[in-house]
């Protein structure tokens, strides 16, 4: 999967107020999480499929257990819209890697960590690929922008 490069992003978001950051964005593509998803950013999802690689014996399943509720935060982050939805779509994140592993001190301590990183790492105000609102980068395309992740 590839992103914009911080020139390319910082262009589209040029001219645009705070205000308008904090706006649905529309006129994209529909989100398909094949291509507009990495998963779990932060090099989580990258970690897991390594550490499945390296550990084989260890019969872990072939995705990351939580991944389904990154693929969902990342649909609302795709979209963008207000300050509330994106700290519902963050706390849902928390809720949702808490209720897949069981509840657990666990899911709750991982949960809540992701929660604070994607509340400050998530804003609409930074120039990275996987920021609230960050559909807009896919505006006038299918396919992906042009910036290797981790995971390619």
């Amino acid at each position: 999967m590839t992103f914009k490069s911080t020139r390319e992003i910082l262009k589209s978001i040029k001219g645009r107020t705070k205000e308008d950051l904090w706006e649905r964005i529309t006129d994209i593509p529909e989100f398909d999480p094949k291509k507009h998803s990495d998963g779990c950013s932060g090099g989580m999802s990258v970690f897991y499929a390594n550490f499945r690689k390296k550990y084989p014996k260890l019969r872990l399943k072939d995705e990351l257990p939580w991944r389904k509720c990154c693929e969902i935060h990342d649909r609302a982050y795709y979209y963008g819209g207000t300050r509330d939805e994106k700290k519902a779509a963050d706390h849902a994140l928390k809720q949702c890697v808490a209720q897949t592993l069981d509840q657990d001190i666990t899911g709750l301590l991982l949960g809540s960590a992701m929660e604070i990183a994607v509340t400050i790492g998530g804003l609409p105000y930074f120039n990275t690929s996987y920021r609230w609102g960050y559909g807009e980068d896919f505006r006038n395309t299918e396919a992906l922008p042009a910036q290797a992740n981790d995971e390619g």
